[in-house]
């Protein structure tokens, strides 16, 4: 149960940068699916000019579903 807010902050994370490119990529109408790579790509661990992913390992949880 400790995890759970970690856990809760990580989504929050991914469902805001998904919403926030949606609109964007609607605005300057680009296909959404690129929308959503590019926020993979922000949230990522990969990246760290953005607050990322802090346990990428709830993530791989949900990925391998």
């Amino acid at each position: 149960m400790g995890h759970l807010p970690e856990l809760i902050q990580d989504l929050a994370l991914i469902l805001i940068v998904g919403a926030v490119v949606s609109l964007l990529f609607r605005r300057i109408k680009q296909p959404l699916v690129l929308g959503y790579i590019i926020a993979g790509f922000l949230v990522g661990p990969h990246l760290s000019l953005f607050p990322t992913v802090g346990d990428t390992d709830n993530i791989k949880t949900f990925h391998s579903c």
